[in-house]
């Protein structure tokens, strides 16, 4: 163990002052150099290893303590007009909003919280820890004595080995259960109501697009709104196997993001939105035929002038959630959405029926989330038919829709049994060399079996448009 110490000369002439403050930051380098050479000699144990870190956070943690000593010091003895925190900022090593939290902080734990300052820097909290116990106890809902203020840090630095920081921010907030017990009940109640009016005050919701593909959703509800959507949420979370076959594990925030696509098209498909304009709401899609049909071009474009690419196109136009306007010549339109090219509810009606939810292999997405996809693509003569239909959610419906630049091989292929009319799908050679066609869990556990027609069958029908489609 390494223990380095520094004095600043608290008088004495500048050059004096400039020597001991290099030697003691020329002391600190010494310390990284130790630590430098320990984790050097513990390389290829991980107990050891660990160890070094838990010695450097300690470490990092007492010089964060320290650091926001100094940073009052500095903010006691300023000259008027200069501020702190802007000095910080201008290093360029912290943001500004970083360096005004940690100059407010600095001054709290030097005024309020000198416990809790004590704890940080004799090591006995992190700086996590001394954070989320200043957050509990400036939200307690009534004003304490100086002296209740102390027991309190007191209290909570008592489990400072037990719990995690947010843990200790939790239990801050509830010690006024300490200090007054007997109105504890009705004071944590007002605290609770005087949250709840300024967490409505503050909802927002801000969507737009980041012009790179993305559209960018951030905002805030009170907290019981948002607990009923994140259920909800929760609820249609894809499992970690729907997306095995696809070669795809994503991570938890993805998988949320995906199932925010099923609840807003379960929302859809429900009927229950308001009509705006004389019709339920819609998204207008405008492409050439020539970029729908071969996949050239530039893509598609929305309402809102933002481009899609012509997969995502194809994708969306396989139902009448999309109003396709395929132009041509100098935007003349050709096709505004022909009935005949899209899903009829009878018909849709015998998909989830027969698929029971998206049919892709492993997949639990329900009926109401799904698309129901052309497998033989419409502008390659496909027709509009149960025999030509499967569900899909929007993410297998995105992995499967075909692609007429690139070779079947190396895509997923969809074929309809034609005994049972089940769908199965052919994994692409870079998943599955063998490309054995798969089927829906749920129907292998209703006793379906692998039908032997279908073995070894591993390139569909063509893509390439029919010669006697036009539009």
């Amino acid at each position: 163990m390494v223990v380095c110490s520094i004095f600043v000369s608290g008088g004495g002439n500048n050059r004096g002052m400039d020597e001991t403050t290099d030697g003691g930051l020329g002391q600190l380098a010494a310390v990284l150099d130790v630590v430098v050479a320990m984790a050097s000699a513990t390389s290829g144990d991980a107990s050891g290893l660990l160890a070094v870190v838990a010695g450097v956070d300690g470490l990092c943690d007492r010089l964060a303590a320290v650091r926001m000593g100094l940073l009052h010091d500095a903010e006691m003895v300023r000259e008027p007009g200069l501020s702190v925190a802007e000095r910080l900022h201008a290093t360029n090593r912290v943001s500004r909003a970083s360096s005004r939290s940690d100059v407010r902080l600095a001054k709290d734990l030097a005024d309020r919280f000198p416990v809790v300052a004590r704890a940080w820097r004799d090591g006995t909290l992190s700086g996590q820890q001394a954070r989320g116990i200043v957050a509990g106890l400036k939200h307690l809902p009534l004003a304490l004595s100086p002296s209740q203020l102390e027991t309190c840090q007191s209290e909570v630095v008592a489990f400072a080995d037990r719990l995690d920081p947010d843990e200790l921010r939790v239990l801050a907030q509830r010690m006024a259960e300490v200090v007054d017990p007997d109105h504890a009940e009705a004071l944590e109640a007002d605290r609770v109501e005087r949250d709840a009016r300024i967490a409505f005050q503050r909802r927002s919701m801000v969507v737009y697009p980041d012009h790179h593909g993305s559209m960018l959703i951030r905002g805030q509800v009170p907290i019981a709104d948002g607990q009923l959507f994140l259920a909800q949420l929760e609820a249609l979370m894809p499992s970690a196997a729907s997306y095995q076959l696809a070669g795809e594990v994503p991570e938890r925030s993805a998988r949320r993001a995906d199932a925010f696509v099923r609840w807003c098209g379960i929302t859809a498909s429900s009927g229950q939105l308001p009509a705006v304009g004389g019709d339920r709401p819609q998204v207008l899609l405008s492409l050439t035929l020539e970029t729908l049909m071969k996949g050239l071009g530039a893509g598609a474009l929305l309402a809102s002038g933002e481009p899609i690419s012509a997969g995502e196109a194809r994708r969306l136009c396989c139902d009448a959630q999309v109003i396709p306007a395929v132009l041509g010549g100098p935007s003349e339109v050709l096709d505004v959405g022909r009935s005949h090219r899209f899903f009829t509810k009878a018909i849709r009606a015998a998909l989830v029926l027969r698929d029971l939810g998206c049919a892709f292999p492993g997949c639990d997405a329900p009926p109401a989330a799904c698309d129901a996809h052309h497998h033989t693509p419409w502008w390659a003569g496909g027709t509009t038919c149960v025999a030509n239909g499967v569900l899909l959610c929007a993410y297998h419906h995105r992995l499967v829709e075909p692609d007429p630049d690139r070779s079947a091989e190396v895509q997923w292929q969809i074929l309809l049994d034609p005994e049972t009319g089940l769908p199965w799908f052919t994994p692409p050679r870079q998943i599955d060399p063998a490309r054995v066609p798969r089927l829906h869990h749920r129907f292998l556990l209703r006793g379906t079996s692998p039908p032997t027609h279908l073995e070894g069958r591993a390139t569909p029908p063509s893509l390439q448009p029919s010669p006697h489609w036009h539009s």
